[in-house]
């Protein structure tokens, strides 16, 4: 193709037609697969991932292709922007995987995340005294007796569904203080 047809393809592309971008998808979809395939070390299937990826930003953005002065040279920066990308993801995963180690390993809490562990048990356990009795007991006997809904409504002689809006009100009223708890402990850093 020369400069002038592929001149014609792109404002065409810019202008919504399908044909065009086809074109340019058979022409250059599987040089595409093939850079991201060496890119990523012969991962064949993330480079077909990414490769369409690229092909569908390209139809995203199609009106400005007008301007665009060579396909193969905007085409190719996209998908080394890809790369890029995946690769920085997968940095922060890997340091993110590392950090997580590190501090798992460490076996020994400090004195401080003791008392907040002891501080937010102890608020957990005075919420759950504060609640209705038979809400309380529902929510034991699922989450510490490790006991399906369908055995708790059997035992407690009640409806399946007031078993679940039992956990579900519990949850609710656990993960608000969860987030109170979480505020605290930021504002005291």
């Amino acid at each position: 193709m020369t400069q002038e047809d592929e001149k014609v393809c792109l404002k065409e592309l810019s202008d919504g037609s399908r044909q065009a971008f086809e074109w340019l998808f058979l022409e250059w979809h599987p040089r595409l697969v093939d850079f991201f395939t060496r890119i990523l070390g012969g991962d064949e299937e993330t480079a077909y991932d990414y490769a369409q990826d690229v092909f569908f930003d390209i139809w995203m953005s199609r009106k400005k292709f007008s301007e665009v002065k060579s396909f193969g040279a905007y085409l190719f920066q996209m998908a080394r922007f890809k790369a890029y990308n995946h690769f920085d993801k997968s940095a922060v995963k890997t340091r993110f995987k590392n950090d997580v180690v590190a501090t798992s390993t460490d076996s020994t809490p400090s004195g401080e995340t003791v008392v907040y562990a002891s501080e937010t048990e102890t608020l957990i356990r005075k919420t759950l005294e504060q609640m209705p009795q038979k809400r309380r007991k529902v929510f034991i006997m699922s989450r510490f007796g490790g006991k399906s809904n369908d055995q708790i409504a059997e035992e407690l002689g009640i409806n399946k569904r007031t078993v679940e809006n039992h956990i579900t009100t519990v949850l609710d009223s656990l993960r608000k203080l969860i987030k109170i708890i979480i505020v605290l402990c930021v504002t005291r850093l």
